[in-house]
């Protein structure tokens, strides 16, 4: 009778942790909410907005330099420009960016900041490396152990992201913007799995996945893989044709499109 007892105990025990956790996964997943999200505790809001955003290597980075180009620095005082291991290009083009967006609040002539460096008008940026999730030509089958390697270091950029930030401190990103790379899926992932574990608090890390320009008919591999899942708070396309298609055969809006995005 006793090791019926605590069979019993076990097998309820296991029922209640997987069901606690599937409540919680539905809680934080973006798709089981839609349009209603996690409000953020204080509305308006009355701290500076942290942005985090993924530079992927060559075209990737490309457009995302094109869609950042009307971001305003003085709202968003706190950005995260996260890129992967060896790609001197992304951190080359993050500086770009960021003399781009300065230049529209600054006077002419006056120097972009440095990263790491707070200023009272531009705020803070900087950039956080990964590993790469997925190097060119790589095997599929290795894939698993260098996306793993890359999730951990996701990870540590965000804490990171949090813990060193002079504007927001402790606070994790409001917002991950997003166009394609393989390392944006994992860096969505480990968003999710911080606030899984109730490290991060619900309200944060929104993702904003922009599939890339050169997708009209088809989504990219990281598209899919963060729609099919329901990872991203918000998912856009930049052709009609592609929108249509998607939310052609669902019975609600899975993607957003609003005419192309870059330049």
């Amino acid at each position: 009778m006793a090791e019926i007892s605590a069979l019993r105990l076990l097998v309820t025990a296991v029922i209640v942790a997987v069901t606690t956790a599937f409540l919680r996964l539905l809680y934080i997943l973006p798709a089981t909410w839609g349009t209603h999200k996690h409000p953020r505790p204080e509305y308006p809001r009355t701290t500076p907005a942290h942005m985090a955003v993924v530079l992927g290597s060559g075209g990737h980075t490309a457009e995302m330099q094109s869609l950042m180009r009307d971001i305003d620095p003085r709202k968003y005082r706190h950005r995260t420009y996260i890129v992967s291991s060896g790609d001197e290009f992304s951190s080359s083009k993050a500086f770009e960016i960021e003399k781009k967006i300065q230049s529209k609040c600054t006077e002419k002539g006056t120097t972009t900041t440095i990263k790491g460096k707070n200023d009272l008008i531009v705020g803070f940026w900087d950039i956080k490396v990964v590993p790469r999730a997925r190097k060119i030509h790589q095997p599929l089958y290795t894939t698993i152990f260098s996306s793993a390697w890359c999730l951990i270091g996701c990870f540590r950029a965000l804490v990171e992201a949090a813990r060193d930030s002079t504007i927001s401190p402790g606070e994790y990103p409001d917002i991950i913007i997003t166009n394609g790379p393989a390392t944006a899926v994992m860096v969505i992932l480990a968003s999710l799995v911080l606030k899984f574990l109730g490290v991060a608090p619900a309200w944060s890390m929104n993702s904003v996945y922009v599939e890339s320009w050169a997708r009209i008919k088809t989504l990219s591999l990281s598209g899919k893989v963060l729609l099919n899942l329901g990872m991203c708070d918000q998912f856009i396309v930049q052709w009609e044709i592609l929108a249509k298609a998607i939310n052609g055969r669902s019975r609600w809006k899975q993607v957003e499109w609003h005419g192309f995005l870059v330049e």
